[in-house]
């Protein structure tokens, strides 16, 4: 790895030729001791110390939690496994084997600090997705490879992107997902004593969770701007949507009779709600 890997444990900045110099061991005795020496002053009302301590705590990159170096090559290597096995598939079917998967990891990561994480896959998939349009056209250029597989989209270079018809037959847009793109979100810690068995916090859990949810789809997808058009709520019970519940996705017209996937015929409900709207349908058949 690179040089500029930094590295500090009680205030203390080190240069690193490789993250696997750690003396890992020493870092958790410091941070331990440092937690207890947090408490201790909370405990004691020594504000001025707690603050310089919770300072400290917060300059120890050995705090922060990343990725397991493990867990990011096994999972490169599964989508270089993938990609490989899929050798004679159309490009529209491969991003449509690919997005789920990468959207699953960047969205169990984004919690913690993983930009660095993020870019290094991107250059990854890039490298074996390269390599399977090249072994596709192995008479071709490697201009009109570029041009073919990779074009210019929305003013970015080297998209992974193409047109195709879906299963309905219309003309539609595929493109993969790019997880460097991933904005890293942190969790945010509960007020003081707060609890949610509190009847006067009721608000507060209602902001919060909220918050929280406005995380759960992709920023500007239409599951997304189909929750805001329901100001968060489910249509049904009336309750906010992330309430803890089960979330899913419900069509007013029904697929089999002809209804899309547009986004006027979406509604987010929760999984016991949506039972009952298939029900009650079931019930007037």
């Amino acid at each position: 790895m690179k040089s500029w890997i930094l590295y500090r444990v009680n205030g203390q900045r080190e240069e690193l030729a490789d993250w696997n110099q750690v003396n890992w061991s020493k870092v958790y005795k410091v941070i331990k001791s440092l937690r207890k020496r947090i408490f201790r002053a909370r405990k004691l009302g020594q504000w001025k110390q707690l603050r310089r301590l919770q300072k400290l705590m917060m300059k120890s990159y050995a705090n922060l939690l990343h990725p397991q170096k493990e867990k990011v090559l096994e999972f490169c290597k599964e989508l270089g496994k993938t990609i490989k096995s899929c050798g004679s598939w159309s490009q529209a079917n491969l991003i449509t084997k690919l997005n789920p998967k990468l959207r699953g990891f960047a969205n169990y990561y984004r919690g913690v600090v993983s930009s660095d994480t993020f870019s290094y896959i991107t250059y990854r998939i890039w490298k074996y997705l390269w390599r399977w349009a090249k072994r596709r056209h192995p008479m071709k250029s490697i201009t009109w490879v570029k041009n073919r597989y990779f074009p210019r989209h929305k003013n970015r270079e080297w998209t992974f992107m193409c047109w195709d018809k879906d299963s309905r037959g219309n003309e539609k847009e595929f493109i993969l997902f790019d997880v460097s793109t991933t904005p890293i979100r942190r969790h945010i810690k509960v007020k003081g004593s707060n609890s949610p068995d509190d009847p006067n916090l009721t608000e507060y859990w209602n902001k919060r969770t909220t918050k929280q949810g406005k995380q759960f789809w992709a920023k500007g997808s239409k599951y997304e701007q189909i929750a805001k058009e329901q100001n968060y709520r489910c249509p049904m019970c009336n309750q906010f949507l992330f309430n803890g519940e089960e979330i899913e996705t419900h069509h007013l017209v029904p697929v089999k009779e002809g209804g899309s996937n547009n986004r006027d015929n979406l509604t987010h409900l929760h999984k016991a709600c949506h039972k009952q709207v298939h029900g009650k349908q079931v019930i007037k058949a």
